[in-house]
């Protein structure tokens, strides 16, 4: 069951602060709030805050769910350029006609300082009333967080304006923005409950002191506070979370073929396997929501109206299972998928990938590539003859090349796609997952390794992650230098968190996008998108409607290259 419903909640909200009756008429139009006849009570002030939750996926991400940042990076490819700016992102067509979400980050922005600009004067307990300014701050420090990573310099607005374009407001240094973000979460980090109860308060899905401490290590790593981040990261490792694992597999769980891809030296290293399997894929399922590896989720439920679901299934699969493939994996994506012993894969050329896969028709050597492979490559990406019994029996993908709704890359996402929900595609049931366990051992990796280089505690955070998949310990012999370990560590970020939209961030803060956003190709050799790559593509520019009404914008505009 969910329990927020932000958008009921909001409606809710502005009916209850607008009045009903002639009198209130007069003083207000009806789709504002009025401040002098609402705050009256803790239930005016829990609806104003749950009318905030509607932001939180905006806070993280755009355009239906964080896949689509996944997309405008070498992970994955947007077919349809209406969905939103990831095709023309990923292609390197960017300029002020893209819209990031600037606009709607600041619709949001002035909700939270709505809130907490009013919520001060509400008769309620004061315990509970710090408890509501907390998730208030927490939500707005995420908002500016993703614009500052996104834009750069932005306007900081710390109260709330009078004008809700709020124009003529000089935008505040990254490196200001920033140091605000982090003492925001500092302040209020531990005034967060570890858990909710849910029930009549709707509170399942709210800011928890476990998701505020991991924003603020996600910040600090974006950032090269690496000593920082460890320490945070380090503080949420104790907070009694768990990576997901399956205790049992059922039938349907074994029930895939994968005999012309893995070979089992014994029963006990095939089980090993299809849990592996099993728990990395069914963490993201409906029935597995809120389970200890969640920190911070948005709330999903179908409801037949395309309103509170999601629209994952959509959004991943081919048209033979009712989706549309608007976000494919790319070649390079699959190629990062080391081999069952750790080891990093030498894929075949382009040239011979498609000789391999002859039309359709794969001869043997093209079973090669996908031999022994990492379990999360199963889990992840439904590449030609990979079986999928959980979404039904005897299915088996086979690539459309051409066809309506089917992947340019000749491959498609089954990651978090919930096949119980595969009967209503548009509406699933299944939260969106913004920040997992897995992501906090990531980052305690990447920031100690950073910061102190290798120890025993990085390459236990690591093995965490590779056992709930079945994969091996990382050898500290191999991996006994920074560089090296950093190399491991980043690649084990890519696969893990694949589809989940770090790799657009990551790959700009770790320097790398000019050698990485290259033209990508399907697996004929045919190419799927031309893409180029500039230096000012680091920050986004600032949308040209955004500049018409703050002018302040034209010189960080021209000082970003755009």
């Amino acid at each position: 069951m969910k329990y927020i419903s932000y958008k009921i909640v909001a409606i809710l909200a502005i009916t209850a602060l607008s009045g009903c009756s002639d009198a209130s008429l007069d003083k207000l139009p009806q789709d504002q709030i009025s401040s002098s006849t609402f705050w009256t009570n803790e239930t005016e002030a829990r609806l104003a805050l749950t009318a905030c939750y509607k932001y939180i996926d905006l806070s993280i991400s755009l355009y239906y769910d964080t896949a689509y940042d996944d997309a405008a990076s070498d992970n994955a490819y947007a077919q349809y350029p209406w969905e939103g700016p990831a095709t023309d992102l990923g292609a390197g067509n960017i300029n002020a006609s893209l819209e990031r979400g600037y606009k709607v980050r600041y619709t949001a922005i002035r909700q939270f300082n709505y809130f907490l600009d009013n919520v001060g004067k509400t008769p309620m307990n004061e315990d509970l009333k710090k408890r509501f300014i907390a998730e208030a701050k927490v939500l707005r420090a995420m908002t500016y967080f993703e614009l500052a990573r996104n834009f750069g310099a932005v306007p900081l607005l710390k109260n709330l304006y009078s004008d809700p374009i709020e124009t003529a407001v000089i935008p505040t240094p990254e490196a200001d923005v920033i140091a605000f973000v982090l003492s925001e979460l500092t302040s209020v980090a531990d005034q967060l409950p570890v858990n909710y109860a849910g029930g009549k308060n709707n509170e399942t899905g709210r800011i928890t002191t476990g998701a505020a401490w991991a924003i603020k290590a996600r910040v600090e790593l974006q950032y090269g506070k690496y000593s920082e981040a460890a320490a945070s990261a380090k503080h949420v490792m104790g907070m009694g979370y768990n990576l997901f694992r399956v205790s049992a597999l059922s039938a349907k769980d074994v029930e895939s073929d994968y005999s012309n891809f893995l070979t089992f030296a014994n029963v006990a290293e095939k089980e090993k396997f299809y849990k592996g399997m099993a728990s990395y894929e069914q963490q993201f399922w409906a029935n597995n929501e809120n389970n200890s590896e969640v920190v911070l989720a948005v709330q999903k439920i179908t409801n037949s109206s395309y309103e509170f679901g999601n629209s994952l299934n959509t959004l991943f699969l081919p048209n033979d299972t009712g989706g549309w493939s608007s976000i494919t994996p790319t070649v390079e994506l699959v190629n990062a998928y080391w081999d069952k012993n750790g080891n990093p894969f030498t894929p075949p050329t382009a040239a011979q990938r498609a000789s391999n896969y002859n039309n359709g028709a794969p001869n043997a050597a093209y079973y090669d590539e996908f031999k022994n492979r990492d379990t999360r490559l199963y889990a992840s990406i439904l590449f030609p003859s990979n079986p999928w019994d959980n979404f039904d029996s005897g299915y088996v993908f086979q690539w459309g090349k051409g066809g309506n709704n089917n992947s340019k890359t000749g491959y498609n996402f089954r990651k978090v796609v919930d096949p119980a929900s595969l009967s209503n595609t548009w509406d699933g049931a299944q939260d969106i997952q913004l920040i997992r366990y897995a992501e906090i051992l990531l980052t305690y990796a990447e920031a100690k390794n950073e910061a102190s280089g290798p120890d025993a505690t990085i390459y236990a955070a690591l093995n965490d992650i590779r056992d709930r998949a079945g994969m091996p310990a990382v050898d500290p012999i191999v991996y006994g230098t920074k560089v090296k370990l950093r190399e491991l560590i980043r690649n084990e970020r890519r696969i893990e968190l694949a589809g989940e939209g770090q790799r657009f961030h990551d790959i700009r803060r770790w320097n790398i996008a000019s050698s990485v956003m290259k033209t990508i190709y399907d697996i004929t050799n045919g190419k799927a998108q031309e893409r180029t790559w500039e230096d000012k593509f680091i920050k986004m520019p600032y949308p040209q409607s955004a500049i018409d009404h703050n002018p302040n914008l034209k010189d960080a505009q021209a000082a970003k290259g755009y």
